[in-house]
């Protein structure tokens, strides 16, 4: 059933709520940066990884028993389209699907479209939320999985 979050997804993958977290973003100047620094931190297969956006992207990664990573980088303008999305979750979803994986969360990624409007981009952003959560309803029958939408604001438990 179809979960709505706030916080860090890698607290998520970490407490054991999920079995796979597919993360879309940058390490940028943002809190990934934080996040993803105390959650390396912790796994000694990580220590080190400064961008996992750039050197584990695309594919899964084992953190422990029964826990894994799927990083997907951000495209152009820090977003992507939904084309590049649905893409990247079908692939991240087939793959859990066929190791009977049952728990996935994913944070979602923004659109290509933003600018310098706070308006337009909250829109875009509330847009994105109401895509990916038609999206996860679809997938999780059609991949046998549960999905938990997480953000570290309020997106999705704004727009549900």
């Amino acid at each position: 059933m179809l979960q709505f979050s706030q916080g860090n997804i890698f607290e998520a993958i970490d407490r054991s709520r999920v079995e796979l977290a597919v993360v879309f973003g940058h390490v940028g100047f943002n809190q990934m940066r934080v996040c993803w620094a105390t959650f390396s931190a912790r796994h000694p297969q990580l220590v080190g990884v400064r961008d996992p956006f750039t050197s584990l992207e695309n594919g899964p990664i084992r953190i422990s028993d029964g826990r894994w990573l799927w990083f997907v980088s951000e495209k152009e303008n820090h977003g992507m389209t939904d084309g590049h999305l649905v893409n990247a979750l079908d692939a991240s979803l087939s793959w859990a699907s066929r190791l009977h994986i049952k728990s996935v969360a994913t944070n979602g990624v923004a659109n290509t479209d933003h600018g310098i409007d706070t308006a337009h981009n909250r829109q875009s952003d509330e847009q994105r939320a109401r895509f990916l959560i038609a999206y996860a309803a679809a997938a999780e029958q059609q991949y046998g999985v549960n999905i938990e939408l997480i953000s570290l604001n309020d997106v999705f438990l704004r727009v549900r």
